[in-house]
């Protein structure tokens, strides 16, 4: 942003939020900053760790607007060109949580009957933890999920777990290599047996993805290595969940070790939410600012399919593009970062304020 530059109330807001580094486990500067802008638009702030809860009202209807705070790295300062803020964060989730904190603002609060909830967690990017910390303090009928779906509704996503996946050889010299048990060579035919894997099929979230994304063997140039690993990673559909499918590997591929990355509860499962009021509301508002009201799912995860298990009804809904998401230029069109603000105002009017 060039000095004299003169911004809009919601892309300043943008400029601030993406301007400030917050990368996963480092979220207390753009926590302080939420939590005290959300206080300057009038709304009871509470803190759980780095996790911001704003609140307005009480009783139902009660609405809930999510974002993550966080971002993978590295950090990238924010600049405005050609009617797009780039920077990290820009589309995943900053974009996002601009629009909600706008639209908020813009609201007239007098008015509100229920509830409204802006809820921003940490660590969505890693164990989302930050969700889990929240969801014992909230009461909500039903979420908006903020991620980039250009402002498309996402009523589903798949699962996701990664896998750790060793093959155990024997060293020998490189002159002798009959003497040793290449690893590595064997987990070639290890992935390239992958292929036939037999992957599931969901009649609205589409086909599983089972993908190597890591890799690591040997320790000498001149020694033949007796252990390879690599990493895959399974988007999943129902009635799949990381036992049944750790389990299926195993008994396809006996000839290596299998085993998860980190606690299956840290990964994402599945949601599908089919229909609900909250979809109805979302498509209404939409409609109202003379947006098309498209709903779809989406391969990437989120944080809804906790808050769904949980027993709140949410969907996932915001400015931006997945396909920016973690680039090194990534970036959010500036007009629907506004427009997105524009649906999330009208969201509150149509549930909080009774006016459709």
């Amino acid at each position: 942003m060039k000095q004299g530059d003169v911004l809009d109330q919601c892309t300043k807001l943008l400029h601030n939020l993406v301007e400030i580094p917050s990368v996963t486990s480092h979220e207390g500067g753009i926590c302080s900053f939420v939590r005290d802008t959300l206080n300057e638009i009038g709304m009871d702030v509470t803190l759980f760790g780095h996790n911001v809860l704003g609140k307005f009202g009480s009783g139902s209807p009660s609405l809930m607007l999510c974002g993550h705070l966080d971002t993978v790295p590295p950090y990238i300062p924010p600049k405005i060109r050609a009617g797009k803020l780039f920077g990290r964060g820009a589309a995943d989730d900053k974009g996002g949580i601009a629009a909600v904190i706008d639209a908020i603002s813009k609201c007239d609060k007098r008015l509100i009957s229920g509830t409204l909830l802006a809820v921003f967690v940490v660590d969505e990017e890693n164990n989302s933890t930050g969700i889990d910390e929240v969801i014992p303090h909230l009461h909500a009928d039903f979420s908006v999920v903020c991620e980039p779906t250009n402002l498309e509704i996402v009523n589903g996503h798949k699962g996701r777990i990664v896998l750790r996946v060793e093959s155990i050889g024997k060293t020998a010299h490189t002159s002798q290599p009959q003497m040793g048990r290449n690893a590595i060579v064997e987990m070639a035919h290890v992935i390239a047996k992958l292929e036939d894997f037999q992957l599931s099929i969901h009649p609205i979230l589409g086909k599983e993805t089972l993908t190597v994304s890591q890799i690591n063997g040997g320790i000498a140039d001149n020694v033949i290595p007796d252990r390879c690993v690599i990493e895959v990673e399974y988007r999943h559909v129902p009635p799949n969940n990381p036992f049944k499918i750790i389990t299926s590997l195993r008994t396809f591929l006996p000839e290596v070790k299998i085993s998860f990355t980190k606690d299956p509860e840290r990964f994402t499962n599945p949601f599908y939410l089919p229909e609900h009021r909250i979809i109805d509301e979302l498509k209404g508002a939409l409609t109202d600012v003379g947006a098309k009201s498209n709903v779809t799912t989406m391969d990437a995860c989120t944080d809804a399919s906790r808050l769904n298990a949980a027993g709140i009804p949410s969907i996932v809904f915001g400015p931006g593009s997945i396909e920016q998401a973690h680039t090194s230029d990534e970036w959010v069109d500036l007009k629907q970062v506004k427009s997105a603000s524009r649906i999330f105002k009208r969201l509150i009017e149509r549930i909080s304020l009774n006016t459709r």
